[in-house]
């Protein structure tokens, strides 16, 4: 990992990102299934939901170390993908960010199917 990356407050996800635990995790299951997925792990890691988008399929969620906003894409009928933007509060992160991204990635494929 790139020392940048440890003093970095902002990290989103994306097809091809040069971090493998950045890039966007695709599930077998449709686009309300994944909404309901996401909101389920943020009130496991006690955050409070800020907005729900369900015409951009959007979840934005915090709690006091973290802002996190969900958007889930589907490229076909049961193929869903979830990316995540979060933006960390602590004054020295040292990639804490990852580690959340990480964290939830797990989270949402013990809820639903991750597609391989």
């Amino acid at each position: 990992m790139k020392l940048r990356y440890y003093f970095q407050k902002n990290f989103e996800t994306r097809d091809h990102h040069e971090l493998e635990q950045l890039r966007t995790r695709y599930y077998s299951c449709r686009k309300e299934e994944a909404m309901d997925a996401v909101q389920e792990v943020a009130r496991d890691l006690k955050c409070k939901i800020q907005y729900v988008d369900n015409q951009r399929f959007e979840v934005g969620f915090e709690n006091s170390s973290f802002y996190c906003t969900a958007t889930i894409s589907s490229t076909s009928f049961r193929e869903t993908g979830v990316d995540f933007n979060i933006l960390t509060y602590n004054i020295l992160p040292t990639g804490k960010g990852i580690k959340v991204i990480v964290d939830v990635y797990k989270r949402l494929g013990k809820k639903i199917e991750e597609k391989r």
